[in-house]
């Protein structure tokens, strides 16, 4: 083979690894978009509305049982952190984001395999460890857009209310926000790949989420099992309280562990599974 024909054989290598990457990036961008953008337009009249109840939510507050006040995440709905946290941040950013995550993980794979379009792709020299690396790091991508998106909404419409939240505050949450949502996505990814199956990886996934979210809110409340509220991922996204707290870097660790463990073993499995041509 001449230098000019291996030449030409790199350049195609090059070009099916930039487009490809470039096509994992581009897949189901809008539905990143839409969620950001709808979530930062619902996070921009969040402040306006705290800034009118203000001077009646503790009285409001005072009447709701322990058992309403944990769906929010247990935390004060009458500072401002409790208040983003309990309307935004405990229910409706979560659910939006890992929904992202858990869409584009299922549907870059099992959905894929299901429409025998991954075979395509396949085809050309991009490697599958590559290829499955590349939708991975798409997914992270499309997590960080959206809570990126809506993380604006909350700072604007802070700022133009005057709310005392300020961007590391809005930093803080939106970090744990998109771990804990990289790792529903880590875990639509894998099922997706066993299965072959893109929307059952989904269900299961969002599934799971609520699962946790349920267990993360209500165990606390009982205490002969307070103590393994723990084991619930949202436990450490939502229960360290990151948006009047802070990061707590423990489970930050954690939730981080969970995503890279569960997106590693996605790509193993791809690697190793028998892809309907």
């Amino acid at each position: 083979m001449t230098s000019t024909t291996l030449a030409g054989v790199r350049n195609a290598e090059r070009f099916a690894v930039s487009s490809s990457l470039a096509k994992a990036l581009s897949d189901r961008l809008l539905v990143a978009l839409i969620v950001g953008l709808a979530g930062a337009g619902m996070g921009f009249i969040m402040g306006p509305m705290y800034l009118a109840l203000e001077d009646v939510l503790g009285e409001l507050l005072a009447q709701m049982p322990e058992s309403i006040m944990a769906v929010a995440g247990g935390v004060d709905m009458a500072t401002p952190a409790g208040w983003y946290t309990g309307e935004m941040y405990s229910i409706v950013f979560p659910f939006a984001v890992m929904f992202v995550a858990a869409n584009y993980a299922a549907r870059a794979f099992g959905g894929e395999m299901e429409a025998r379009t991954i075979g395509l792709v396949m085809a050309t020299p991009t490697r599958r460890t590559r290829l499955a690396v590349e939708k991975a790091v798409a997914m992270v991508v499309h997590v960080v857009i959206a809570t990126v998106l809506l993380s604006l909404g909350v700072w604007l419409g802070a700022v133009v209310a005057g709310v005392d939240i300020s961007i590391s505050d809005i930093t803080a949450i939106g970090l744990m926000l998109t771990l804990v949502s990289c790792a529903v996505g880590g875990l639509s990814m894998l099922v997706s790949i066993v299965t072959g199956r893109g929307v059952p990886a989904i269900l299961l996934a969002m599934l799971a989420a609520a699962v946790g979210y349920a267990w993360s809110s209500f165990v606390p409340l009982a205490d002969p099992i307070a103590e393994l509220a723990w084991l619930s991922p949202w436990h450490h996204y939502i229960g360290t309280q990151p948006m009047a707290e802070g990061v707590d870097w423990l489970s930050a660790a954690w939730l981080l562990l969970l995503a890279v463990v569960s997106i590693i073993a996605g790509v193993y499995l791809f690697k190793r599974r028998d892809i309907p041509a």
